[in-house]
């Protein structure tokens, strides 16, 4: 291994501040590199060096190779660092890196490649006696597929061959579901990997997703760090994440650490890696992947092992020996990590975009992100926003941190999870210990459990903001402003709300959901007022609370009331969305942001009301779009590759 002083990071965001800290932290010099849209950023500002490498979206700038390899020349980097996501497992990358004489941090190209494929990494770990699930790989012929999926027995599950992180993979309970299921796996593993080839398994169901995080040197050493259980996840993408895992006794610690080492040696790995395993009810478990790379959250075992890893990872790829052995690693306590993504869990966890109003980080604990006031929040890149990170003696205390990290930090101008993570860490399944990754799809998000209704405080303050009341309460003259209609964007209700100057100095607010003549009224009587620098403290019936507040246009606001955030916009009265032309027209809106990946329909074809007709990507995920009716595609209002926005009009159907 080369020796280096200068290193480049392959990646943005919070990951990319990261490793600038770690690397600084070893006296390395570090350069970033940033695309159009992160121009500003933060790990732009905090390395020694930045090099523009392309446009915003991401094959044209953190996935262009040439472009990198452009800027190790530019600012004299003699090494790499790929972090996660973009090319950090494309052993094509790894091989141009070492190809042009710098270093790789990470393993060598021909072990990505090798784990990098699902179906070869299954084939290599098998001759090394790690239990895998049961499943096809290899097949090219969908009919072949289908008969497999019906011998190994459903329900099956679809991964694409060349990746992980959720994409291509479908759930099949039938031939049915398979068939439907097939061209659309195939799609998404070919625009995320560059490949359409696909595996079967097996779907373990009520299965823990449990990982082991090992530690690799060119000296042959291999040390496991213990496990991480990683099972509270949607689409397949992890939100939480905790060590040691509830559902792993020391045994079975011993024992799936003793696999993943067997397997590192096996290949001959180097650097640190993650072997990933579907742990059953019964207590066995499955190989389902390696990532040959850092994960997101390896800041869990540092936190409970006190070892740095991405320090080790640059010690290690400059040939350095781990000053360690496995009977040294000791976990102490408990660590937990929370994913805070741009995303509606009501609208099942659908991408969100905007620009950030106001970020508060949470005292306490560890952020890791890369979030700032006016940072823009684009569809190009993940939606994972941040990381909350907290030590405890036990469970019960990270989860009690946790909590008020969700109530005392703030996202406003970008929808976020952080209600949803708040209330999923304190449900009774979860505080169990019990929960599999089938967990977050068997609830219903529309449930009073995890709807997060606007508080009297939160209608309030939305109002007296809307109206521009001033801060000492007193207003004079009443007119028309004292009365606004409000559209609460987290669950589409309106509102009419009056506000009035009380005979004693008081004032009142008075709530209509729906319609005046209709609706029932809520009154709302406001005590006392106080404002300052974003922040609204109101006295209700002798309760006083601190809201935050941030208006993002003149006729909308954003009210956070503990781990709750809406956004109330003031609205012609109880308008709502027309989606209907004439009385006759479907108008088809995007439900997100993002880019159009393919059209499936021309003007004046016929459809059928479960038909695709558009699928849009946004941040990771795609979603195809229904017709919603039978009828005609009247008029295409978008083309593939167009960028689009939440609302915008794609086409109209008539029926």
């Amino acid at each position: 291994m080369m020796r280096f002083d200068t290193l480049l990071v392959a990646n943005r965001g919070e990951i990319a501040l990261r490793v600038i800290r770690a690397a600084r932290a070893l006296g390395l010099r570090t350069v970033a590199v940033y695309s159009d849209a992160d121009a500003e950023s933060r790990h732009v500002r905090e390395a020694d060096m930045a090099v523009h490498i392309g446009a915003a979206p991401a094959q044209a700038s953190y996935r262009n190779v040439d472009a990198i390899l452009r800027a190790c020349g530019a600012s004299g980097a003699q090494a790499v660092h790929p972090g996660y996501g973009f090319l950090s497992e494309n052993a094509d990358f790894a091989r141009a890196v070492t190809q042009a004489g710098l270093t790789f941090v990470g393993p060598s190209a021909e072990v990505i490649a090798l784990m990098g494929n699902k179906a070869r990494a299954k084939e290599a770990l098998q001759h090394a006696d790690v239990p895998t699930v049961p499943g096809a790989q290899g097949i090219a012929d969908d009919r072949e597929l289908s008969a497999r999926a019906r011998a190994i027995g459903y329900p099956v599950l679809l991964k694409a061959a060349a990746g992980g992180g959720g994409r291509g993979m479908r759930l099949a309970q039938d031939d049915a579901d398979l068939a439907q299921a097939l061209p659309l796996a195939r799609s998404e593993a070919l625009g995320a990997f560059g490949s359409d080839e696909l595996i079967l398994e097996k779907a373990i169901q009520a299965a823990r997703h449990v990982e082991i995080q090992v530690l690799c040197d060119e000296h042959g050493n291999t040390v496991h760090l213990g496990e991480r259980d990683c099972s509270l996840q949607r689409r397949y993408q992890k939100l939480v994440e905790e060590s040691p895992s509830p559902a792993v006794s020391p045994a079975l610690r011993a024992r799936m650490g003793a696999v993943a080492v067997r397997a590192c040696q096996a290949i001959g790995y180097v650097g640190a890696g993650t072997l990933e395993f579907l742990l059953d009810a019964q207590g066995n478990f499955y190989f389902m992947e390696m990532n040959t790379r850092l994960q997101v959250e390896h800041g869990v075992t540092e936190l409970v092992t006190g070892i740095d890893l991405v320090q080790w990872q640059l010690r290690v790829a400059q040939g350095e020996m781990l000053d360690f052995r496995q009977e040294d690693v000791r976990s102490h306590g408990h660590a937990m990590e929370l994913r805070v993504c741009a995303e509606d869990p009501a609208a099942g966890f659908m991408p969100q975009v905007g620009s950030v109003l106001r970020w508060i980080e949470p005292p306490g604990l560890r952020v890791d992100t890369a979030l700032e006031d006016g940072l823009e929040v684009t569809p190009y890149y993940d939606s994972m926003l941040a990381k909350y990170l907290v030590w405890g003696a036990t469970r019960d205390e990270c989860i009690g941190k946790l909590t008020r990290a969700c109530e005392t930090g703030g996202l406003l101008g970008v929808r976020s999870n952080l209600h949803f993570l708040a209330r999923a860490i304190n449900h009774p399944d979860f505080r169990d210990g019990g929960v599999a990754t089938t967990f977050v799809g068997g609830q219903d998000m529309a449930s009073a459990y995890w709807r997060a209704e606007p508080s009297a405080h939160a209608l309030a303050a939305a109002t007296l903001v809307l109206v521009d009341w001033p801060a000492g309460g007193a207003r004079p003259g009443l007119a028309a402003a004292g009365e606004v209609a409000l559209d609460d964007t987290s669950d589409g209700n309106s509102r009419l709300l009056r506000i009035a100057q009380q005979a004693d100095g008081g004032l009142s607010v008075r709530a209509w959901e729906g319609h005046v003549a209709e609706g029932e009224c809520r009154e709302i009587r406001i005590d006392a007022l106080h404002r300052r620098d974003g922040e609204m403290a109101l006295v209700l019936g002798g309760l006083r609370r601190s809201l935050r507040v941030a208006k993002d246009t003149a006729a909308a606001v954003w009210v956070q009331d503990g781990a709750s955030v809406w956004r109330f916009v003031r609205a012609t009265r109880f308008a709502g969305r027309e989606d209907q032309r004439d009385g006759h027209v479907r108008l088809l809106r995007a439900p997100m942001s993002g880019r159009v990946i393919s059209v499936g329909v021309r003007d004046g074809d016929s459809v059928t009301a479960q038909q695709t007709v558009l699928v849009l990507e946004s941040m990771k995920m795609e979603m195809s779009i229904a017709a919603g009716g039978a009828g005609v595609v009247a008029k295409l209002a978008v083309a593939a590759g167009d960028q689009v926005s939440t609302g915008q009009a794609l086409m109209e159907v008539q029926p």
